[in-house]
């Protein structure tokens, strides 16, 4: 009888210890694509303490908690890909706060003419992860995409992965994506979710929305849909701004 009262007690601790440090946690996710990811990192030579992600350790532990951040960004998915895992990479972590930065991939035209998301599935994707995140306790924070470079289609930029003809019908690729950005401000307007709205702070920081002025900036890198850590601060700066860090 011994044994046994000493195996539940041996069992409750851990269940009391195990408790105590849930308490004491602050976790974060960072949901989204290869802007979240940080996938061009490698290929430019940026310095990984350089990626937006990473950049909020430095603002971490938050009210005196100790606090994670989880990159749970996967390259080239869209938010019907990444629904697939988003049970196991966010909603097990048990998250605190989640961001969640989808729209690039997903406003893709393919050689049919379609996106590879459309803009009503988008927005169901998009709801889901915030109902199911609040469902779970956590508080969800949208951003919109990155306002893409397209170029001329023989410069290493947009257009020269993404044929311009396909965006034809659509006031240019930049535009399409974002209407795929106004899917997320409504959102995020509608269900009172913060928003870290990339595509305006950016197009603000560049002075304009032309390929030119995003170009001089020095925000997006040579491929036209990725950052550079000086793009990488802004999103950070902005999180700062917003204020999901503080105090809960």
């Amino acid at each position: 009888m011994k044994k046994y009262l000493s195996l539940a007690a041996f069992l409750l601790i851990l269940i009391l210890v195990s408790c105590g440090n849930r308490s004491e946690r602050y976790t974060i996710v960072a949901f989204g694509d290869s802007n979240t990811r940080g996938a061009n990192w490698t290929i430019r030579n940026y310095q990984d303490t350089d990626k937006w992600v990473n950049l909020i350790k430095s603002t971490l532990p938050v009210n005196d908690r100790q606090a994670f951040i989880h990159n749970a960004g996967v390259g080239g998915e869209t938010t019907e890909d990444a629904r697939k895992r988003f049970k196991r990479d966010v909603l097990k972590m048990d998250p605190d706060l989640v961001f969640i930065m989808f729209g690039t991939n997903d406003a893709v035209i393919l050689p049919n003419g379609k996106p590879k998301v459309d803009r009503a599935r988008f927005k169901e994707n998009l709801l889901y992860y915030v109902r199911e995140v609040r469902n779970a306790g956590g508080t969800p924070v949208l951003m919109t995409c990155l306002p893409i470079v397209e170029g001329n289609g023989n410069d290493k930029l947009y257009y020269t992965r993404y044929p311009k003809k396909l965006y034809a019908h659509t006031d240019g690729a930049r535009n399409w994506h974002n209407s795929y950005n106004d899917i997320t401000r409504e959102v995020a307007f509608k269900n009172d979710v913060t928003l870290i709205d990339n595509w305006t702070n950016m197009v603000k920081f560049a002075g304009g929305d032309s390929d030119e002025a995003l170009l001089k900036s020095g925000i997006i890198d040579p491929s036209g849909n990725h950052m550079t850590p000086q793009g990488a601060e802004l999103i950070y700066l902005s999180i700062l701004e917003s204020r999901v860090l503080g105090p809960k």
